[in-house]
């Protein structure tokens, strides 16, 4: 394959995943500090400082107001804010660039489908709605994201640039899961639990951050204990959206890519990573779970790195 091919598909793959992991983390943050700001200003406050964590390098564009809603700076400057390379619009925009790019890999399904809801975001952010009109455009433009991403499962051919695709989207994932994680368990696992619907409140809100909350109470049952929710996102086999079951969908598709000759670069780490996450002491890493998620995020920056030197650069 064409290193142009293999990097779009890639990137594409990368940037729909993030598209739909932002809208989805503003949804989730949104609800939970309308439901804690009246009584916990703190934690509404808290919650929305832990996105500044997750996607690294960003900067509100807007300043905070107290008479404004606490919301509005976050939503303005991670959905409709092009200029932020952590927005849903720059991300959507990414993808639909490198969607161009391999126009002819794609069906017309996926690449309209992509498009208007590109377009959608765009017009929202000429419009500049308030918070309440932004909260309804991007709980719409979830919808269309998963539109693109059922027009990408239904139509798309499994040849090698869905492999690229798909490897995008899982090394996304992982990254942004582990980024997520990594920014809520501090304070999730550190401090006395004075406040049990304030505690489960918070252990409800990560789940959902990362789409686990019913995957989560199918396999653990209505309890957040926090060492069963940690062991959940870490170690099920399961749920899509684990670091385990997202570094065994790596693993395959650079086995795929690679077919039967040596293992790359990118490969090998892939493969240690998935079976630090499958095969080591569950108790044992769970209890360094912090350590864990730091070797996460290394892992995948230098697999991204030795992807690109094997197969982006021409």
């Amino acid at each position: 394959m064409l290193s142009r091919v293999a990097d779009a598909v890639y990137w594409m793959g990368r940037y729909l995943e993030r598209a739909e992991n932002i809208t989805r983390l503003l949804l989730v943050t949104d609800d939970f500090a309308t439901e804690t700001q009246g009584f916990a200003e703190d934690l509404a406050q808290a919650a929305w400082k832990d996105v500044l964590a997750i996607l690294p390098f960003a900067e509100l564009t807007a300043p905070v107001s107290a008479f404004a809603p606490l919301s509005l700076p976050y939503l303005q400057a991670f959905f409709v804010d092009g200029r932020n390379p952590y927005s849903v619009h720059y991300s959507l925009r990414k993808a639909r660039e490198n969607a161009r790019a391999v126009r002819e890999a794609l069906t017309v399904e996926v690449f309209t489908s992509i498009n208007e809801t590109f377009r959608g975001v765009e017009a929202y952010g000429e419009r500049r709605p308030d918070a309440t009109g932004l909260r309804d455009a991007l709980a719409s433009t979830h919808k269309g994201l998963f539109g693109i991403l059922g027009a990408i499962e239904n139509t798309l051919t499994r040849d090698e640039a869905w492999h690229f695709f798909k490897l995008g989207e899982a090394l996304e994932r992982i990254y942004r899961t582990a980024l997520i994680m990594r920014a809520k368990l501090p304070a999730l696992t550190g401090g006395a639990r004075t406040d049990e619907p304030l505690y489960y409140t918070q252990w409800r809100s990560l789940l959902r951050s990362v789409s686990s909350l019913e995957n989560y109470r199918r396999a653990r049952g209505a309890g957040m204990e926090a060492d069963l929710v940690v062991a959940f996102l870490l170690f099920d086999a399961h749920s899509p959206r684990s670091l385990r079951a997202t570094s065994a969908a790596m693993k395959d598709c650079l086995d795929r890519i690679g077919g039967n000759g040596e293992l790359s670069p990118a490969a090998r780490l892939a493969g240690r990573l998935h079976a630090d996450l499958a095969y080591d002491d569950e108790r044992a890493v769970r209890r360094a779970s912090l350590a864990l998620l730091d070797r996460v995020v290394d892992a995948v920056t230098r697999m991204h790195e030795a992807l690109t030197a094997q197969y982006f650069v021409s």
